[in-house]
């Protein structure tokens, strides 16, 4: 079956004659999206696609919800769908892991234009409860367990919501059947390194600095402590990103797109003193192909040493914030350092301000009983 390329508009779809023997016309903005012209002039949408190393095309008309997935990975995914602006692949191989293996198992072989709201209500429910729940093996850890529960169903149901919606804008549905399913709020957690949790931190990563393991993975953690920055920001950080005149770090691709944060001179020391491995990355992996992939491991070490098995990773951008709070920033002000577009986003610590702004009362009170010879008591 001979195949060409054009732009598939529905003026050139309209003109289209058939010929001796059926072919396919493939769209030149959507690589994977095809027009399949029969003798008969009988035309149809196809959608070509690979899971693992098995190649597949489908029909639009009966397109199964797995070939959607893989359609919407390989042309919305790297995209967000709000901005438009790129996103790290990272982030989006693993939304599409997600949806793979938790949505395939349930939904993966049913055509989407049946899939309904009960439908994935089920799905919800399947993965809540642990139904999808498997070990599975991967190229570069051996064996990855992966779990069930809300909180893995409320991000996969978010995930597919969006594949439905890039289904709409392709106008291969008429509604999207992720709307109206109720998924219960996840429960913030508000975890905060105190005084001396902070130091036993310290002492343990100069412990481990002492004997000479991970350096990498050492120097990521304080600076991840000292800047309130993401994993990802740290251990993806460039060198052309970090202005040591102005003291900024200057990043290219953050959550919330580029991002401009004012670091202390504690971090300016810990960048500046890092051994120049790689002319792009400031800690390249071992192979010196790309940014450092050791430190989950090592973070469960440094947690289990120091007494902190509750404390994740990420919360050390909540205690970041929470020392800020407590030494009277402003909320304009940590979403600043913190790099928040949105206020509303750092409207979180709120609370830890005002605990700050009443100490401040008490002390600035204080003073002023005693200058009046007021009891406090």
């Amino acid at each position: 079956m001979s195949s060409r390329k054009h732009k598939l508009t529905q003026i050139f779809i309209d003109s289209v004659e058939p010929e001796d023997k059926r072919f396919i016309i493939w769209d030149t903005e959507i690589a994977a999206f095809g027009l399949r012209v029969m003798p008969t002039g009988v035309k149809s949408f196809i959608i070509r696609y690979r899971i693992g190393q098995e190649r597949r095309r489908d029909e639009l008309g009966i397109m199964k919800v797995s070939a959607l997935i893989e359609l919407w990975g390989k042309e919305a995914a790297p995209f967000n769908r709000r901005t438009g602006a790129p996103r790290k692949p990272q982030r989006y191989n693993d939304d599409i892991r997600l949806l793979r293996v938790h949505v395939n198992r349930i939904l993966g072989k049913m055509p989407i234009t049946e899939v309904k709201k009960h439908d994935i209500v089920r799905l919800r429910d399947g993965i809540a409860s642990g139904a999808t729940a498997k070990k599975q093996k991967t190229k570069s850890r051996g064996i990855q367990e992966v779990k069930g529960g809300m909180g893995t169903a409320r991000r996969t149901i978010a995930m597919l919501k969006s594949v439905f919606a890039y289904a709409l804008d392709l106008e291969l549905l008429e509604r999207n059947p992720c709307h109206g399913v109720r998924i219960p709020p996840g429960v913030q957690r508000e975890r905060y390194l105190t005084q001396a949790e902070a130091q036993r931190l310290g002492e343990v990563l100069s412990s481990f600095e002492a004997r000479g393991e991970a350096a990498s993975a050492i120097r990521i953690i304080r600076l991840l402590s000292l800047t309130g920055a993401r994993r990802g920001e740290i251990m993806e950080l460039k060198w052309s990103e970090i202005d040591f005149e102005r003291g900024f770090l200057r990043l290219d691709a953050t959550k919330s797109g580029k991002s401009i944060r004012p670091i202390s001179g504690a971090a300016q020391k810990l960048l500046s003193e890092a051994p120049r491995a790689h002319e792009t990355w400031v800690f390249p992996d071992a192979k010196g192909m790309g940014p450092y992939q050791g430190l989950p491991k090592i973070w469960r070490e440094v947690r289990e040493a120091a007494g902190l098995e509750d404390f994740r990773m990420h919360d050390l951008r909540h205690s970041f914030a929470s020392f800020g709070a407590a030494n009277g920033l402003s909320l304009p002000i940590i979403g600043a350092l913190l790099g928040h577009k949105n206020t509303s986003t750092t409207q979180r610590y709120a609370h830890l301000t005002d605990i700050a702004a009443r100490q401040a009362a008490n002390d600035v009170s204080d003073m002023v009983a005693a200058a009046l010879g007021v009891s406090t008591g």
